[in-house]
């Protein structure tokens, strides 16, 4: 009975007029909140296939006609979903408002939303390219840097043994215009009978790509399925005795057969293929035949598109501000034809606030060249990849940022993994830049005549190998930066002298002031307790750091004070025991107090690279027994290691010390540090070392097997060192600065027999420099066994008791060079005959 009660109660109050008018007034509400959400998804849509169209539209292309029907659809539905909204809020009650609204939107406008998403989501080209005409041709034949790029293509087009060429390079480089300029060409000579060009997007619709060469071929495909259209296809495509296939815009790996295009079947015809990509490894994957890079124009080039562009202007007049502009372009031609638009028509004034606005990064002209950028961008997969991008923008304009340098920014911010050595962060790092550089994001140089270069990235030791981030590039990463505008404050090379406010200091996770011009930091600067990547490179005028600075850093990974006059690290450094993981103090030259160092327990990276103001390690520094890389490089003042210090960083796997401390001691004095402690560090893959004793040639330094494992290493053992500034007649010092791992040696009376480690040195030895060697008759003296398996180069200069490089009279394995390839002999007075062991030296290329 008493359940019964309670039910009856429940149904009475479940037919309250008051209980359903609520009831009611909440589904409209929800319903009315889902309706909002598709408007919001559809404006979102809308946005996103304009921005493809405007860049379409920049690149000449036609517009679909359904993708223009689309927009007006979306824009008519938008007017209705208003004049929705001005009924129901004049309505005479809220309620009856709510009640009229869901009402209609079951009937009408709520298809209506759902067809349109549903049409725009499944849009994967907004166009489609126009036919070529003359203007076009003449307008990009008149840039130089562009005609040797057209001829590469031509020539690999030519080529018999060349079916699939591609052409990559980054977002708005000129890669569908250099297409279409090639199509005309490719015509006009009649090089192949027929060409044909497809769109192919970030999405490929096999179907649609099928349609569009089918369109072209001028042939109808009823057929439904994709397999049966191929087949089509495929026949149609035999029936040509030669066709170029141009197929643009590529983001994935597109497999061709699955369109109809089979570049494998043996045929009398010819068919070859043409793709585009941003991205080198797509090309790569498509098992490209050649690869052309896109590359930006000339300086001479990009005045004069802009010029073009620009219109009517007294260029005498504005020269300056031409050539600013033209600079901060970077020779990428959609960047100079936005901006040249931009600025047509417009006065002095205007130019100058634009770029005032470029310098700081903060044009918003530019959206359309940041949207083509963003678009690589968001095809990032990894989350990690993107952050590293981000990291890059850090550095100031035209920064060649080293690999040595990036590895320490990107372990600090968690984006190599849980790394066990350094050798394998490096080698994700690799992986992520090798990424952003084959997305055009990034490019890869070497300091071969500062040359932009495609080939592998190179490390330390590596001629000191860097990326570097195009100017406009950087921009759009700061514009992506900014959207998120707490976390990350990017003001290098500003000009700043003071420093600036922090809004929300509290939530920011990077701080970048490099290359500015602050001469003091503030005492009273808010607590950034996030922060874990903070650089104040380049300010050369920063002489002193508050004590108290670091205190409230409880995050602080990555810290960069490089080219700084600071006098000493302030006192507070040492509260970062717990969380910093690489610092960096190259050339700061006024540098000398370094104590606090030794309290930073989790330092895996310190770098002081030219910090000459340093005569003595403090002890303190072996408490750092988590080091990875320890780099004291060029630090010629450097005199005195306490002993036990090298020894007790147990975790070092690289140590570079080149043209800096050289005076080992000999195990048993005890005044310094000794070579014994470098060989007890078992972890070593990198070792670069001057040692200013050449006894230590015939001294034992314990077991050094381990080094067998060195995968770079420069170790020269000489009287004198030698600088690579002085002089260098037989270029021999030049040599070593190239090499990946080598050995110079000066000896003397007292250097033989050689100690076991010499020994294993030359076992792994690639160049083997030997000058001014006295009591060396033969290189066997270094190895007795002729163990020198890796040796490709032997360099011997001014060695006057050498008589054979090899005697041959002697029991010589024949295994003993197996790797050589040049042999260097200079100023060799005593040598009896350098052509008695030909036998040996098949292979070898002899410099007298």
């Amino acid at each position: 009975m008493e359940g019964a009660a309670i039910v009856a109660t429940l149904m009475k109050e479940l037919t309250n007029p008051t209980v359903l008018y609520i009831n009611y007034y909440v589904r409209c509400k929800r319903h009315m909140n889902g309706f909002q959400n598709k408007v919001q998804n559809l404006l979102r849509l809308e946005n996103e296939v304009k921005m493809k169209v405007n860049l379409a539209r920049d690149n000449g292309d036609v517009i679909l006609q359904v993708v223009q029907h689309w927009l007006e659809q979306v824009v008519k539905v938008q007017g209705e979903v208003e004049d929705l909204d001005h009924q129901a809020t004049s309505m005479n009650s809220s309620f009856e408002g709510w009640c009229y609204a869901c009402h209609h939107l079951g009937k009408e406008l709520e298809k209506k939303l759902e067809e349109l998403l549903a049409q725009g989501r499944i849009f994967t080209s907004v166009s489609n390219p126009a036919p070529v005409q003359r203007g076009v041709a003449e307008h990009f034949d008149a840039f130089a840097s562009r005609e040797a790029t057209k001829k590469k293509v031509i020539e690999a087009l030519m080529d018999d043994t060349t079916n699939l060429i591609g052409i990559y390079g980054m977002g708005g480089i000129g890669k569908t215009t250099l297409m279409k300029e090639i199509r005309k060409q490719v015509e006009e000579t009649k090089l192949f009978d027929k060409v044909v060009f497809a769109t192919v997007s970030q999405n490929p619709d096999l179907r649609e790509i099928q349609t569009q060469i089918a369109e072209s071929l001028v042939v109808k495909i009823k057929e439904q399925s994709i397999p049966a259209r191929a087949a089509k296809l495929s026949a149609k495509l035999k029936l040509e005795k030669s066709i170029l296939l141009m197929l643009d815009d590529l983001w994935t790996r597109l497999e061709l057969t699955d369109v109809g295009i089979d570049l494998d079947q043996v045929s009398e015809n010819t068919c070859k293929v043409i793709i585009t990509s941003r991205r080198l490894d797509v090309c790569n994957s498509m098992k490209t035949t050649e690869n052309i890079d896109v590359k930006v124009l000339s300086k001479n080039d990009s005045l004069k598109l802009f010029r073009q562009e620009v219109g009517d202007i007294d260029f005498d007049a504005q020269h300056e501000m031409s050539e600013e502009i033209i600079n901060e372009c970077d020779g990428l031609p959609l960047a100079i034809v936005t901006l040249a638009r931009t600025l047509r028509n417009k006065d002095k004034r205007f130019w100058d606030a634009v770029i005032q606005q470029l310098r700081k990064s903060m044009y918003e002209g530019m959206d359309l060249v940041n949207a083509s950028i963003r678009v690589s961008y968001d095809f990032l997969k990894s989350s990690k990849t993107k952050l590293c991008f981000l990291l890059c923008a850090l550095f100031p304009e035209d920064h060649k940022v080293t690999m040595d340098v990036l590895v320490g920014y990107a372990m600090g911010e968690g984006l190599l993994g849980e790394v066990e050595t350094l050798s394998e962060a490096r080698g994700n790092l690799h992986i992520i830049v090798d990424t952003l550089v084959s997305s055009g994001l990034l490019l890869k140089g070497d300091d071969e005549g500062g040359t932009l270069v495609s080939s592998r990235l190179l490390l330390k030791g590596d001629n000191e190998g860097y990326v570097i981030m195009h100017d406009i590039v950087r921009d759009a990463a700061i514009s992506i930066a900014r959207e998120n505008e707490s976390e990350s404050i990017m003001n290098a090379g500003l000009g700043l002298q003071k420093w600036p406010k922090l809004k929300e200091a509290g939530k920011c996770l990077r701080l970048s002031l490099m290359s500015n011009d602050i001469c003091e930091v503030p005492t009273d600067i808010p607590k950034c307790s996030q922060l874990v990547t903070l650089s104040l490179a380049s300010n050369r005028s920063l002489i002193e750091i508050p004590d108290d600075f670091f205190g409230g850093m409880k995050c602080l990974a990555t810290l960069d004070l490089s080219d700084t006059h600071i006098l000493s690290l302030p006192k507070s450094l040492s509260s970062l025991n717990n969380c910093l993981r690489s610092l960096y103090l190259d050339r700061c030259w006024s540098l000398a107090y370094i104590l606090p160092i030794g309290n930073l327990k989790t330092l895996e990276i310190l770098s002081l690279q030219f910090t000459i103001g340093i005569s003595r390690l403090p002890e303190e520094i072996s408490r750092l027994t988590n080091l990875k890389m320890l780099d004291l490089s060029h630090n010629g003042n450097l005199q005195y290691i306490p002993p036990k210090v090298i020894s007790s960083l147990s975790s070092l796997e690289e140590l570079y010390m080149t043209e800096s401390f050289n005076r080992w001691e000999i195990e048993g004095t005890r005044d310094n540090a000794s070579l014994a402690e470098v060989a007890s560090l078992t972890n070593l893959t990198s070792l670069y070392l001057d040692i200013l004793n050449t006894k230590c040639l015939s001294t034992d330094i314990g077991p050094c097997h381990h080094w067998e494992k060195l995968e770079k290493f420069e170790i020269r053992v000489q009287k004198k060192i030698v600088t690579l500034f002085e002089s260098d007649p037989s270029n021999i010092y030049r040599a070593v600065s190239k090499s990946e791992r080598c050995v110079l040696l000066t000896t003397s009376s007292d250097s033989f027999p050689v100690a076991a480690w010499v020994n294993v040195l030359m076992e792994i030895t690639y160049d083997l420099f030997l000058f001014k060697c006295k009591g060396l008759k033969n290189v066997l003296q270094l190895n007795p066994k002729g163990r020198f398996y890796n040796l490709k180069t032997l360099t011997i200069s001014g060695c006057d008791e050498m008589e054979y490089v090899v005697n041959v009279e002697e029991q010589v394995p024949k295994t003993m060079f197996p790797q050589l390839e040049t042999l260097n002999l200079h100023y060799m007075g005593a040598l009896v005959s350098s052509r008695n062991y030909n036998s040996f030296y098949q292979r070898i290329w002899y410099v007298p």
